[in-house]
């Protein structure tokens, strides 16, 4: 693995701890924590964007809620501050988001 691998992989794990932090400090503002964390995928997506992560987070997006919709509707979690179908309005995005993280870290190891 490259050098120029080596620093994508790492500003991906930094946006990752980023979004982690926002999570972990503004969770009961669902509107603030939306907000930031759809800002920090546009500026990722400014600054760094790749072929398909529009897809994969939109899937994210999708595949995400889909489980947290089944989960909390089954009664398997739930989450303190719902605000729409059992979820808190930001854990779409934060799925979303991760998503893409995922795909970015991961490629480089499978495509050698």
């Amino acid at each position: 693995m490259n050098k120029f691998v080596n620093k994508d992989i790492l500003r991906e794990l930094a946006i990752f701890a980023i979004a982690l932090l926002l999570a972990v400090m503004f969770w009961k503002s669902n509107i603030l924590l939306t907000s930031l964390l759809v800002l920090l995928y546009l500026t990722r997506q400014y600054r760094w964007s790749a072929k398909g992560d529009n897809i994969i987070y939109i899937s994210g997006i999708l595949l995400g809620c889909t489980a947290e919709f089944i989960g909390t509707h089954l009664g398997v979690w739930t989450y303190s501050a719902p605000l729409f179908l059992n979820i808190p309005l930001w854990l779409p995005f934060a799925w979303g988001l991760v998503s893409v993280i995922i795909i970015r870290v991961s490629l480089p190891f499978i495509d050698q």
